[in-house]
């Protein structure tokens, strides 16, 4: 072991992110994206495809705390206040203990995040212009902001 590292049964108990993302999350996202008639190129739709992906978790985890009984949401939202103290085994014991019906949760997510999405989305590239694509178009990369 080295020293400031936690030992091996620390590392996988302490709920860390995983860094792989969901393909059906991902595919999902695809097709809203060429439903919606977006026309990017590889690193701009890879961007894109990066924040509805986040979007969509976000979401995710509001409705599935939502969905918790009101004494274990309570109990999951005063853990999450020290995030050393959440590991994989405390949250499966609340959420996959008792939300029998996550399959439903995650539908009704699908369904509000594409209706949010193809309502309010309109595809422009500079949006989601990169460095090195702006760099090969001759202009120079100005970061959107946002009001």
């Amino acid at each position: 072991m080295n020293p400031g590292q936690p030992d091996s049964k620390e590392k996988t108990s302490k709920a860390v992110p995983l860094g792989t993302k969901n393909p059906y999350i991902i595919n999902f996202c695809k097709a809203l994206v060429e439903k919606k008639g977006g026309k990017l190129g590889p690193e701009a739709l890879n961007k894109l495809l990066n924040d509805m992906y986040g979007l969509f978790e976000n979401m995710l985890g509001q409705n599935m705390v939502k969905a918790l009984p009101e004494d274990l949401r309570r109990k999951y939202l005063e853990l999450c206040e020290d995030l050393t103290q959440v590991d994989y085994e405390t949250i499966g014991e609340i959420f996959d203990k008792h939300i029998p019906n996550y399959q439903a949760i995650m539908k009704e997510t699908m369904l509000q995040f594409a209706e949010i999405f193809m309502k309010n989305r309109d595809f422009k590239a500079d949006d989601y212009a990169t460095p090195s694509a702006a760099s090969t178009a001759g202009a120079a990369y100005k970061p959107q902001q946002r009001s």
